[in-house]
């Protein structure tokens, strides 16, 4: 890897993109941006070279970053499958993944994508090698740790969601006094806590990686609007994977939860399978 060429990133949605970015000039790297979505003045502010490629215009993204002589790129920020999937209008690089994409699973798409890129000439990074300042250890964040209660959803929970996440459906589920409330799908963590907290009060939240997790894209992330959710949805606790989940703008978020009283913890991977 050449480090005086610069880093070229995919953004999606997001704080991530901006993360990214930061993070990489801090180290002295440039930073070539693709965004893949409408234009973000913010990233445009930062970012050392910036582009607004339509997704699906694949050959639009390479072309880019070849421009620039980018060697490394980045995937950061959120891709709203659904919506995307419906108005996606395809190149002939974007064709090509497609026909490598068995189905529409978001680790079959992304697994094609990450092929066209990296059969173009460039290496894939992993997330964390930009964002690992994000990433928490084992321990409670918030000021209040989980009831006795909370910690026995926390361990349903680690079960349950290790199960839909191995499935591909999701990576969160809400459960309360051990049974699960919602599951997360293509809707998102964020709005899966509101759905819960239309079924039930008290409701603890769950979200896990995939035990297969690819780490250049996808690291389950976690922010302030996921705690604004679940303060709206009267939930009480929420827990991720130690070393495995984003946590976004931290210090917003143990503010967030300790004005909402929520407990908020990382909870080490092993945990799925013993106690809290």
């Amino acid at each position: 890897m050449d480090a005086d060429a610069p880093i070229g990133l995919i953004a999606g949605r997001g704080a991530l993109p901006i993360e990214v970015v930061e993070e990489a000039r801090r180290r002295g790297r440039r930073v070539v941006c693709v965004d893949i979505f409408e234009a973000d003045p913010a990233l445009q502010r930062v970012a050392d070279a910036y582009y607004a490629v339509r997704l699906g215009d694949l050959g639009g993204i390479i072309e880019a970053f070849r421009r620039h002589g980018v060697r490394e790129v980045v995937l950061a920020g959120k891709v709203d499958k659904l919506p995307a999937l419906r108005r996606v209008r395809l190149d002939a690089h974007g064709e090509a993944v497609a026909r490598r994409t068995p189905d529409y699973r978001d680790t079959s798409i992304v697994g094609a994508f990450l092929a066209v890129l990296e059969t173009s000439g460039f290496e894939v990074g992993h997330q964390a090698r930009y964002l690992g300042h994000l990433v928490p250890g084992p321990g409670v964040l918030s000021p209040r740790a989980p009831s006795e209660a909370e910690a026995a959803d926390i361990q349903a929970g680690l079960r349950f969601a290790s199960r839909i996440a191995a499935l591909d459906i999701g990576q969160a589920v809400a459960v309360r006094n051990g049974t699960v409330v919602a599951v997360e799908a293509a809707e998102g963590t964020d709005e899966m806590i509101r759905r819960a907290g239309a079924l039930s009060a008290g409701v603890v939240v769950v979200k896990v990686s995939r035990p297969q997790q690819d780490p250049r894209y996808d690291l389950p992330v976690v922010g302030p609007a996921t705690i604004t959710a679940l303060g709206e949805a009267r939930g009480t606790a929420l827990a991720v994977e130690a070393g495995r989940t984003l946590v976004l703008e931290r210090d917003r978020v143990v503010a967030a939860a300790a004005d909402a009283d929520l407990a908020l913890v990382a909870v080490a991977a092993a945990a799925r399978d013993a106690d809290v």
